[in-house]
């Protein structure tokens, strides 16, 4: 598996959306101008591994996530149960 700066953009953009951030909120949060983080988001421009690891702590995500997409076990299985607690409310709310 190799590093893409697109892919690596992608994740990051998705995340800052997930957050309901702008590019400019975020960028004032990490330190970086909002022109450095578009570029990343796009793939044109791949993050330092001190910007890695502060993206890394701001969106509370690992490092193989951001670099690699790999999630660990634990997020996936954490996301099944959110995402049963929303049917499940669903659910009772209907009765």
């Amino acid at each position: 598996m190799r590093f893409d700066a697109v892919e690596c953009g992608k994740r990051i953009k998705a995340l800052r959306e997930e957050k309901r951030l702008t590019q400019m909120e975020l960028a004032e949060q990490i330190c970086i101008t909002t022109d450095h983080l578009r570029a990343i988001e796009r793939g044109r421009r791949a993050c330092s591994i001190d910007l890695l690891v502060d993206l890394s702590l701001f969106f509370e995500v690992t490092l193989d996530h951001l670099v690699l997409g790999r999630t660990s076990a634990n997020k996936t299985i954490r996301a099944e149960v959110l995402q049963a607690i929303e049917i499940l409310e669903g659910i009772r709310n209907s009765l």
